[in-house]
């Protein structure tokens, strides 16, 4: 079960259970597809806790609905087909632990209508792509490199 959204200027907003606020947001993201018709449906998604940064609370270590609340904005997201998704994370051990995080939740909830693709790793950061099998520009996003198996090493 989710959180409960409120739409906002600065995007998606939800407060949880431990009284921790969070804003699920996009921004434009066709830099990564320079010459791509892809291009004006890139974005990225972005995630971040609000309020001050000295207020202590509570939350449990692995809060479900986050991620619940997390999924259910993508999958609003991907209402439309056009659209990319596109993620960047750069190397170090708690990117690594995000990487395998998203991974894993890519696996558990693509249900075989999402392609997820690898598409660069330079300069200690690899950026990734999820588009829709039905995306209308599948083919021309097929035709960029796949690192899958070069990112899972680092």
């Amino acid at each position: 079960m989710r959180y409960q959204l409120n739409s906002t200027n600065d995007g998606e907003e939800f407060t949880t259970d431990a009284g921790e606020q969070y804003v699920v947001y996009f921004s434009e993201a066709s830099a990564y597809f320079p010459g791509f018709a892809a291009a004006p449906h890139a974005f990225m998604l972005g995630f971040m806790r609000r309020g001050p940064a000295s207020q202590r609370i509570e939350v449990p270590a692995h809060d479900a609905r986050i991620r619940e609340t997390i999924l259910y904005v993508a999958e609003q997201f991907f209402e439309d087909e056009r659209r990319v998704l596109a993620y960047v994370c750069q190397q170090g051990s708690q990117e690594r632990a995000r990487q395998r995080l998203f991974a894993a939740w890519f696996r558990q909830y693509n249900h075989g209508r999402f392609i997820r693709q690898v598409v660069g790793e330079e300069q200690g950061l690899s950026a990734a792509f999820i588009y829709s099998i039905a995306n209308p520009y599948a083919q021309e996003l097929q035709q960029l490199p796949n690192m899958e198996d070069k990112l899972l090493q680092w």
